[in-house]
């Protein structure tokens, strides 16, 4: 009977589902205080914190670099101006271990929380690789099904490594449209069930058949992590990165619910200082070095920071890292809106960039940015 009056279906999904009726509650579309609906895990920092060196010397950069962009604002205008008309609330450049340029708008601060979106899809990664370094996974060639057995019955899944994860070549369905209250990203980011979702979840196409970037494969590795490694991603997290790194203060990761199930939103939604993402980088730029000590092997940053087009990945995309321009080594880590930690070894420089809400503001828009600014360095 639903089936023949569309209306009263639509109305019957609203209902029941807790991921559709809270998309339209708080506005369709996510935003960057969305965490204050969501229970957290609490990621502790430990002392010494590292410091980046803060110049008395005012270099002025904010009037002296102009940026000029085709999309948004042909005219040339200078870079404290461009921080006013883009929704940014964070904005940071630091070479050689120096901030160089900081920028905080709307009541934001260097001791507000930001909140990460998909760039959080590279620490993902990072703590993949960790469990590899120290032997937990045996590599990224291994099966999914030998970590979670529950998919070994489910067809196609005996086929998905869990390298077609890391590179969206895995064949998952996921239908990923952001403004449907019914799709299964907002069912990912709204919902309170990630763990039956993701066991819901079915094959579309065999894996290495095509890229599709989707939240389902993060999510996966946050469920081999937790078998891996017998804790949550927050305290692998915590105890791999956040203390050895000296961050600034402790990082929240959201959570689906408030409970024993509860699981980390690993495609998304963690929660820290503009500076203690920076630091994120720093490790990157150092080979996977922190002050003399190995995070995580060189051999993982190097092939996470170059191309590998095999199984249809994309050129210019591995292990949730955006890559290029080819020619200077940079890589970057990107989410909704233009949130962004790009890094540029030529010149030892990382740039660090938060937003609010706005959907015209797409990878290429902020790459070119960047590549500007630092011309100009």
């Amino acid at each position: 009977m639903i089936s023949k009056y569309p209306i009263l279906a639509l109305i019957f999904i609203l209902l029941t589902s807790c991921a559709a009726y809270k998309t339209l509650k708080y506005g369709g579309i996510p935003d960057q205080n969305d965490y204050r609906y969501f229970p957290q895990r609490k990621i502790v920092n430990a002392k010494p914190c590292f410091n980046y060196f803060r110049p008395n010397k005012n270099y002025n950069l904010g009037q002296k670099i102009g940026v000029t962009n085709r999309d948004l604002n042909p005219s040339n205008i200078n870079l404290d101006s461009f921080m006013n008309i883009h929704k940014t609330i964070s904005f940071l450049i630091i070479r050689n271990d120096t901030i160089i340029y900081e920028s905080y708008k709307d009541n934001y601060t260097d001791t507000s929380l930001v909140s990460t979106f998909s760039m959080v899809k590279p620490i993902i990664s990072t703590l993949i690789g960790i469990a590899i370094d120290e032997g937990k996974i045996k590599s990224i060639n291994d099966l999914l099904v030998d970590y979670l057995p529950e998919f070994k019955f489910k067809s196609g899944w005996d086929k998905i490594r869990i390298k077609h994860l890391l590179h969206h070549t895995s064949g998952i369905k996921f239908t990923d449209a952001q403004l449907s209250p019914v799709s299964d990203n907002a069912e990912f980011y709204w919902g309170n069930h990630l763990r039956e979702a993701i066991v819901k979840l079915s094959i579309e196409c065999p894996p290495d058949t095509k890229f599709h970037y989707s939240s389902a494969n993060p999510m996966l590795l946050a469920a081999i992590l937790e078998k891996v490694t017998g804790c949550s991603v927050s305290v692998y997290l915590q105890e791999k990165i956040w203390k050895p790194l000296g961050m600034e203060a402790p990082a929240f990761w959201s959570l689906d619910r408030d409970d024993e199930q509860g699981i980390e939103k690993a495609f998304c939604c963690l929660q820290a200082r503009t500076i203690d993402f920076a630091k994120f980088g720093r490790l990157y730029l150092n080979g996977g070095s922190w002050n003399g000590k190995q995070i995580i092997s060189k051999s993982w940053v190097d092939y996470s920071t170059h191309s590998d087009p095999s199984g249809n990945n994309r050129i210019f995309f591995n292990n949730n890292w955006g890559i290029g321009p080819l020619k200077y080594g940079s890589f970057f880590a990107i989410g909704l809106y233009g949130q962004c930690i790009y890094l540029y070894p030529e010149k030892n420089i990382t740039i660090v960039r938060f937003g609010k809400a706005e959907t015209s503001y797409h990878p290429n828009y902020w790459q070119s940015v960047f590549l500007q600014i630092i011309d100009q360095l």
